[in-house]
């Protein structure tokens, strides 16, 4: 079986490199990198970030294109001519087929993304200054692509092997020896020309597209046992399309319960909602507050108690954050606490008012008492929940959201996970542990796609479109 596996794999990255297609795609995204430098003379400030963000969506847009690309010549056209008929005759089941297909594609996704990550750092490498870019890196840059493609042209007229192949594996030779040869020529003039180097924190950055691309290729692989070329490029467009906005459009629906009384601490934004009773109300609420985080610029300011305070709030004036000292039993954060809190007390910079609410058990305390009372609930979340609905006077708790939501938005990949082009403009490092992190993500991804594509294989008709 791993014989099997591993020589259909290795034949596929094989015939997937020596499609035109790939090479044609491969170079329009390094010839498109690396032009993005001059586009630096035509602003005057973020240039960098220009680039950057240039590259990286050239990296991420076109691998997507591809892995469609690649796994419709690899699977879809193969089942349709026949091709697969003659290897699945043998002894070689179907799971291992396809898994050997996935393994080749993806195998050849990181050749692409590979280079593609090269090009980007060699590009933000030219473009260092705001008028004047590294002429001598760019001509070395292009200069490596036309020298792989000579290679490509001698290997093919002396061997008559695959041109689009060979021009691939030279470009893996030459590029990155340009990359090396790149890192000690020195950039300014004069007394001024130094080593700059490249911009490693872009490292991890890069490696989340690649990881985008291995789950797009996936994706598409599996679609591709059941569509061709051109209803593959739409299913993938539209899950790319709604991946991007998921957690606006299925984010905020998941279900996370509502609760009364907030998590001391927690990894996800604490988010407050709130809703005003009357004595005489009983029926269903009609909707809550919009959801607001605290801990954000523009939170409210808030305070709690664990317990009874010992003292009156003070006045903190229109700053309340500089004069705010903990004080009475008030705590300002929740992980100073040793309990959940009991009480909550917000403070209006305009009126200069503090106004106190019981957020545990409130509902029956002011039932008891038949008094006006506001709900407060509580949730925490990695993206903004949208404004709660339901609950009553007896039961004064919103739903939590829908469990669809949660299954859709744990199968639609967040490609907006993989992009961190907004912190790298920031000056933030991606950090190792959110780069292992993605690293479980897309293999579940993988994982998930390799057991969908086994699925929908494993009874699909093959050869059906055969000439006698």
């Amino acid at each position: 079986m791993f014989s099997s596996l591993y020589q259909i794999a290795k034949n596929t990255f094989r015939e997937t490199l020596r499609e035109p297609i790939y090479l044609l795609v491969l170079l329009a995204a390094l010839v498109l990198i690396g032009t993005f430098p001059l586009m630096t003379l035509f602003v005057f400030r973020e240039q960098i970030k220009l680039v950057i963000d240039s590259a990286m969506a050239t990296m991420m847009v076109f691998g997507w294109l591809l892995a469609v690309l690649s796994s419709s010549h690899a699977i879809a056209r193969e089942i349709e001519n026949g091709t697969a008929l003659l290897l699945l005759s043998k002894p070689v089941k179907r799971p291992v087929f396809i898994l050997a297909k996935i393994l080749g594609i993806l195998a050849a996704l990181t050749v692409f993304c590979f280079l593609t990550f090269l090009a980007a750092l060699i590009a933000v490498r030219v473009a260092k200054d705001q008028f004047r870019f590294d002429h001598t890196v760019m001509a070395l840059y292009f200069g490596a692509l036309v020298v792989s493609f000579l290679a490509a042209a001698l290997h093919n007229y002396v061997s008559r092997s695959s041109f689009p192949m060979a021009a691939v594996l030279a470009m893996l030779v030459f590029l990155p020896l340009a990359f090396v040869i790149a890192y000690f020529i020195p950039a300014g003039e004069g007394e001024e020309r130094m080593l700059v180097g490249y911009a490693w924190e872009m490292v991890p950055a890069l490696l989340l597209i690649t990881y985008s691309v291995w789950a797009m290729g996936t994706l598409a692989t599996a679609l591709s046992t059941r569509l061709s070329l051109a209803p593959n490029f739409l299913a993938c467009s539209v899950i790319f399309v709604v991946g991007l906005m998921s957690d606006y459009l299925i984010g905020r629906h998941v279900y996370e319960e509502w609760i009364d009384t907030p998590a001391p601490t927690g990894r996800s934004t604490l988010w407050i909602s709130y809703y005003s009773f009357t004595p005489t109300e009983r029926v269903s609420v009609g909707q809550w507050s919009k959801p607001a985080a605290l801990g954000a610029a523009d939170s409210p300011f808030i305070v709690w108690c664990e317990g009874q305070p010992t003292g009156e709030l003070p006045d903190l004036g229109e700053q309340p954050e500089e004069a705010w000292r903990d004080n009475a039993g008030w705590k300002r954060q929740l992980s100073d606490l040793a309990n959940p809190p009991r009480l909550m007390a917000q403070y209006d910079p305009y009126s200069r008012r503090w106004s106190e609410a019981l957020i545990k058990g409130e509902g029956v305390a002011a039932r008891r008492d038949g008094k006006d009372f506001a709900s407060v609930v509580f949730r925490r979340s990695v993206h903004q929940p949208r404004t709660p609905v339901g609950g009553t006077y007896n039961e004064p708790f919103p739903e939590g959201g829908s469990r669809l939501a949660s299954v859709l938005y744990a199968c639609i990949p967040n490609w907006q996970l993989f992009w961190m082009a907004d912190a790298l403009a920031a000056e933030k490092q991606v950090p190792g542990a959110y780069l292992a992190l993605g690293g479980m993500y897309v293999l579940l991804l993988v994982g998930f796609f390799g057991l969908v594509a086994v699925v929908l294989f494993w009874n699909r008709e093959i050869g059906g479109q055969m000439r006698v």
